[in-house]
């Protein structure tokens, strides 16, 4: 087995493994829980979230020091389903947490664009990487009705993410891809690195992939998509 393979699958390990232990002992992120939140996109506005009941909640902003961070209690702004029948427009928010993202992902669909007269190619072939990025979740607020005409608290989830993949794939490896210098057809082993922006819904991510493969034996030098870009759909599980 090639070093660069058995060095991934060590790294896979021992990734899987930690963030593993890690959700052992922390809530996972997907819930909106008590905590820190920023109330743009942009992560310069702290709200602290203090949920009150099942669906009515306070924020307080935030001011972070040096050493030290400040909740300013007597600034507070209530979140409640009362406020909806008077058209207040605090009945709709989006909080925001940012985190460093760490997926085990696969690319299962590779677009390769024409390269020296040969036709593009769409292909399903094995790929696993391991990503590494930076993701911001976000959770919208809003108050639904119900029948009884009351108004219920709701919170959607969703997590956007974009960072670097690199991991093992197999590609098969036909006289024209090697310039007839191969005597057989074979599968070969490749190393895949490149960029991704993927969305998250729970636990699962899907997105976009630009991508970057290597061939791992002795004919990488003839192959002609050695190092050649490709696009790819990404489809993964976050692991912290």
């Amino acid at each position: 087995m090639p070093i660069m393979i058995r060095l991934f699958l060590i790294l896979l390990c021992v990734t899987i493994v930690f963030s593993g232990c890690s959700l052992l002992h922390h809530n996972s992120k997907y819930n909106f829980n008590d905590g820190i939140y920023y109330s743009d996109i942009l992560a310069r506005h702290p709200v602290y979230v203090y949920q009150v009941d099942e669906d009515t909640l306070l924020t307080f902003p935030v001011k972070q020091y040096p050493d030290s961070t400040a909740i300013l209690t007597k600034e507070k702004t209530i979140y409640a389903p009362i406020q909806k029948r008077f058209k207040d427009n605090l009945t709709h928010h989006n909080f925001y947490k940012p985190s460093l993202d760490v997926d085990v992902m696969t690319i299962p669909l590779k677009y390769r664009p024409t390269i020296d007269g040969f036709p593009n190619q769409l292909t399903t072939n094995f790929n696993g990487a391991v990503f590494c990025g930076y993701r911001i979740d976000q959770y919208t607020l809003s108050y639904d009705r119900t029948p009884l005409n009351t108004y219920k608290k709701d919170i959607k989830h969703l997590g956007y993410s974009a960072g670097f993949y690199a991991g093992i794939g197999s590609t098969q490896i036909t006289g024209w891809q090697v310039h007839d210098v191969a005597p057989i057809e074979y599968e070969g082993v490749t190393l895949i690195t490149g960029i991704s922006a993927n969305m998250a819904m729970q636990s699962i991510d899907f997105g976009i992939s630009l991508g970057f493969d290597h061939l791992l034996d002795k004919y990488h030098e003839y192959w002609i998509y050695q190092g050649k870009p490709c696009i790819g759909f990404t489809l993964g599980v976050n692991l912290n």
